[in-house]
């Protein structure tokens, strides 16, 4: 059992509860015990259902990004830094890169698991806002900076109450690959809002 408490809190994230075992022992979140640079071992593919690539050339955050490879879209996108990151804007970022591919999956995930949970829902909308910013001034890669991003989604779902859009959006949180690639690296906020 306690195998399953510690997977479960794992899976989780920082949390703040404490498990009481019969012989009234306190056991600290199994999160608590790993550092900000020790991650738990990552899952690995079983079957790997298709790839997706792109690839950005030199100019980084004011070049220019290009899906290639077999059946790609037709993404081919100048980058601009944003205007608080010291761009002149105008075109998409990296951020905006991982909202818009973030808000797509997340919004699948939680009409899938709504229909293998027997909840009906009406049309949905996810917003995925990603922020990126300063952590802290520790050195990370020989740069006297660490930057991180945050995550917050808000799910906007027809034909339910505030509650229920709520507990859809957890599911989803649970389910969506992003989610889980995210889970205990970045902060991810889930609002579920009904509609």
């Amino acid at each position: 059992i306690l195998a399953q408490v510690v997977k479960y809190a794992v899976a989780r994230g920082p949390s703040r509860f404490c498990v009481m075992l019969p012989v009234r022992r306190l056991v600290a979140p199994a999160r608590a015990v790993l550092s900000r640079r020790q991650f738990a071992s990552p899952a690995s593919l079983n079957k790997i259902i298709f790839t997706a690539a792109a690839k950005a050339d030199a100019g980084a955050r004011e070049g220019n990004v290009k899906a290639i490879g077999e059946h790609h879209g037709n993404l081919d996108l100048k980058l601009e830094k944003h205007p608080k990151h010291g761009g002149k804007g105008g075109g998409t970022n990296p951020e905006e890169l991982m909202a818009a591919g973030y808000s797509a999956c997340f919004n699948g995930a939680l009409r899938l698991c709504a229909d293998k949970n027997g909840i009906k829902i009406g049309d949905s909308a996810v917003t995925s806002e990603v922020s990126l910013g300063v952590e802290s001034d520790e050195v990370t890669g020989g740069v006297p900076l660490r930057v991180g991003l945050k995550v917050k989604l808000i799910a906007e779902v027809e034909g339910v109450d505030d509650a229920t859009a709520q507990k859809v959006a957890e599911l989803a949180h649970e389910f969506c690959p992003y989610s889980r690639a995210t889970r205990g690296n970045i902060e991810v906020e889930v609002v579920g809002k009904g509609k």
